[in-house]
């Protein structure tokens, strides 16, 4: 399988989940959890059994600048396997969301590609593809979302039968994985004092979206920032409404457009389309930073209108790209 195949078309606002489940065993009894992983993460699914030049736990053939930015002798590694000419670490899924460890002869092996990072999780198993609009996924309100916060996105409610699919956020897994936890890239950018410019920038991760506000911040934005798309359009749409009133352009309200894309709600898809076909804020410049900004998944953006794309390692790059698009806006005005 490969997520690649059966993407959906840009801002339809809808996703395809793969169901997956961990199989919990509590003395003889067992707990089964299901889980949504978005198709366009997901590069193949193996059969555990069939993994070659599995390396298990062998200390010694664990070398941390194998794997990337995941240390491979991190308790959480299972071991390292070639794939594809490359060698990747096996993660242990159900260890980091703090579960029994899974059990069985029949698991399954999930490779991944994200943040320019190939890696692989063990489940028990998989199910079945589920396609979804965003605005069906809930997100997790009071103690529950801070407790699971870095973990789920949020939850689906699915039938036939009744279970909720949790719906994960393996960039956390990988960024808990690294050996190195401070974001070089923040540091790269120069810190300006004066903020000329404002910026609206939307990611349903609390760390992801305080690192994008406060590395625009840094660049010299005053920024407003969104846990979600839904939330960010309505605030779109408020300028918008004001452009139309007033007869200014857009940059006397907001110069830049900064979101993630897949967010409860409102997909960054979406909300840039909404924004490209609206005629009164049209002209604002709109970046998709995400985990999903692969070579193969470009077009996406590039098919609602998004002006430029980021993966999540290039925060650095992205402000400095930000600050010389706004200054020649503005320049041009």
């Amino acid at each position: 399988m490969t997520g690649s195949k059966i993407l959906l078309k840009a801002g339809t606002n809808e996703v395809e989940l793969l169901e997956l489940y961990l199989d919990e065993w509590v003395g003889e009894t067992r707990k089964r959890w299901s889980f949504g992983l978005n198709v366009a993460k997901v590069k193949k699914i193996i059969k555990e059994s069939d993994l070659k030049n599995f390396s298990g736990r062998k200390e010694e053939g664990l070398q941390s600048g194998d794997s990337g930015v995941v240390d491979p002798r991190n308790p959480l590694v299972l071991g390292m396997f070639e794939f594809m000419g490359s060698v990747i670490p096996l993660i242990d899924l159900s260890g980091w969301l703090c579960l029994e460890k899974v059990r069985g002869e029949n698991r399954m092996v999930l490779v991944t590609e994200f943040n320019e990072q190939v890696s692989a999780f063990l489940v028990s198993g998989v199910n079945r593809i589920h396609r979804i609009s965003w605005g069906e996924l809930e997100s997790l309100q009071g103690r529950m979302a801070k407790y699971v916060e870095g973990t789920i996105i949020g939850t689906v409610k699915l039938t036939d039968p009744e279970r909720i699919l949790q719906v994960l956020d393996l960039e956390q897994a990988l960024e808990d994985l690294s050996p190195n936890k401070e974001n070089a890239s923040f540091l790269e950018i120069e810190e300006v004092d004066d903020k000329v410019y404002i910026a609206f920038c939307a990611d349903d991760s609390r760390s992801m979206r305080n690192l994008v506000k406060n590395s625009l911040e840094r660049g010299g934005f005053e920024v407003k920032a969104f846990p979600n798309g839904k939330d960010l359009w309505s605030e779109l749409e408020s300028v918008s409404n004001q452009v139309k009133e007033t007869g200014r352009p857009v940059s006397d309200y907001v110069h830049l457009v900064v979101s993630d894309i897949e967010m409860p709600g409102m997909d960054g898809h979406a909300v840039t389309r909404k924004i490209k076909n609206d005629q009164y804020i049209s002209g604002l410049r709109v970046y998709l930073f995400s985990s999903l900004i692969t070579e193969e998944l470009l077009h996406k953006g590039l098919s609602v209108g998004a002006d430029r794309q980021y993966s999540k390692p290039q925060i650095s790059i992205l402000v400095k790209q930000a600050l010389e698009d706004v200054k020649s806006d503005t320049n041009n005005t």
